[in-house]
């Protein structure tokens, strides 16, 4: 068995026992990043936002993309908050 066979029937032992290794630092990282997703994501709708406004209604997409990229930012935030939670219960 190779290194990566055996790495692999470890973690996969883990995660059915309910286990998950994962470094507080991967966690860290993992938060910073989905955060900094949001900050771009934020600043993609207002340029989204300022585009629909300059153009009207030569954009008939931009109020839907304006909308789809709230709804992004909204989740990943979630999804954050939530990473957030479960690295302080583990603590």
């Amino acid at each position: 068995m190779s290194n990566d066979e055996l790495v692999n029937e470890v973690m996969h032992r883990l995660k059915e026992q309910g286990f998950l290794m994962i470094t507080d630092d991967f966690i860290d990282q993992l938060i910073i990043t989905l955060h900094a997703n949001v900050t771009i994501i934020n600043t993609m709708t207002q340029l989204a936002e300022l585009e629909t406004k300059m153009l009207g209604g030569l954009l008939p997409t931009g109020s839907r993309q304006v909308n789809s990229l709230k709804e992004l930012s909204t989740r990943i935030a979630e999804i954050a908050f939530n990473i957030e939670d479960v690295r302080d219960e583990q603590r």
